[in-house]
């Protein structure tokens, strides 16, 4: 029984999920802000398609929520992307040997395990339009795998952008 409940807990630590960190002006009043923006070179670290995805998303998700799109916003949109180096895989472990009398040999090798995952963490900030000044600030991590079908980035822009956005605005 002990040994199950051990596996139990490994199991639900390695599933946890990626959770929005958030950050906004204490003195701000959201509910001011009813139309928004987008920067002309939002995207940094994405590709031009990866762009147009985010873009459809977050407009989708604020309309959604009651707002606009302007050409003249109460505040502007930015959204980038970092991606680290290639986090380390699982690897299974194969190997011989033979121990005789004062003798020892042995050979080991190891083959990765499941695709090749990076770290990437997109952000989202609304900054005012005169004073570019930040309002509100969100970012997630989260594992990816390097090679991803177009369906599978715009299912996971979906998903995370709408998990970052859930958060806003903050209660």
């Amino acid at each position: 029984m002990n040994r199950f409940l051990c596996f139990f807990l490994l199991i639900l630590m390695s599933c946890s999920s990626a959770k929005v960190v958030t950050d906004f002006e204490d003195n701000t009043d959201f509910s001011n802000y009813k139309t928004y923006g987008f920067y002309q070179n939002v995207g940094n670290g994405l590709n031009e398609l990866d762009v147009k995805r985010i873009i459809r998303t977050i407009d989708t998700t604020l309309q959604q929520k009651g707002l606009k799109f302007s050409d003249s916003p109460d505040f502007y949109i930015d959204f980038s992307s970092k991606k680290s180096d290639e986090l380390p895989r699982t690897s299974l472990a194969i190997g011989f040997g033979n121990v005789g009398v004062n003798t020892a040999y042995g050979v080991s090798g190891g083959i990765p395990v499941g695709k090749k995952k990076v770290l990437e963490i997109i952000s989202i900030e609304f900054l005012t339009p005169n004073t570019e000044r930040l309002i509100w600030h969100a970012f997630l991590e989260s594992k990816v795998n390097e090679k991803r079908t177009p369906q599978e980035k715009e299912a996971y822009f979906k998903e995370i952008v709408s998990k970052i956005l859930s958060e806003y605005p903050p209660k």
